[in-house]
């Protein structure tokens, strides 16, 4: 007797709980490790029902990383402050990325501090990828036009992304050990990129 379908509702809340064991999975084992198979013996779960929703390991990862930026931009959104200067908006969107990296420094890592080259990414992940950061080249381009900027939005964007990047994966490392911590340096930072906050002027 053939296993009853599953509705589209259905198979959309065990595909988000699969994603959700194998973020969980990664944290302990690392990409190279993770596995199809390994995430079904993890989970109890045969590992023929893993191969229905996922094909490869590859779209596995691939998954796990859109879901990441899924979550990574809705933050961002929630976080916006909309009608605040566009040099508040850039602050609190650099809050939002600060947050997700504190909050998740294994999903960032992944996302962020892969080997992968941007020719073997998917099309999906690379365009969520664009599209995210050209939600910071659009506010980034408002500081240009209203004058708080010398910088045209790309470039902005660009320079903040380098900075605050540079200073995640310096913290993750435990390089700053030069008498500031992350949090001073991430504040300072700020202060540079975007001018000092209303609190400060």
């Amino acid at each position: 007797m053939p296993r009853p379908a599953y509705s589209d509702e259905k198979n959309e809340t065990v595909r988000q709980n699969l994603l959700k064991g194998a973020a969980g999975l990664l944290k302990v084992v690392g990409p190279d490790e993770l596995s199809l198979r390994r995430l079904a013996k993890s989970m109890e779960i045969s590992h023929t029902k893993v191969y229905r929703y996922f094909s490869s390991k590859d779209s596995l990862l691939t998954a796990i990383q859109i879901s990441a930026l899924h979550d990574l931009r809705s933050q961002m959104g929630e976080n916006d402050p909309s009608s605040a200067s566009p040099m508040a908006r850039l602050r609190a969107a650099a809050r939002s990325l600060y947050a997700f990296a504190v909050d998740n420094p294994d999903q960032y890592l992944f996302l962020f501090a892969t080997t992968n080259k941007t020719s073997e990414l998917s099309e999906e992940l690379l365009q969520l990828r664009h599209d995210v950061f050209n939600d910071i080249v659009a506010i980034a381009s408002e500081a240009k036009k209203s004058g708080h900027s010398k910088q045209d939005g790309r470039t902005l964007a660009n320079l903040a992304w380098a900075m605050l990047h540079g200073l995640f994966m310096l913290h993750f490392q435990d390089q700053l050990i030069e008498g500031r911590s992350f949090d001073e340096l991430f504040e300072q930072a700020l202060d540079i990129m975007f001018g000092p906050s209303q609190k400060k002027a």
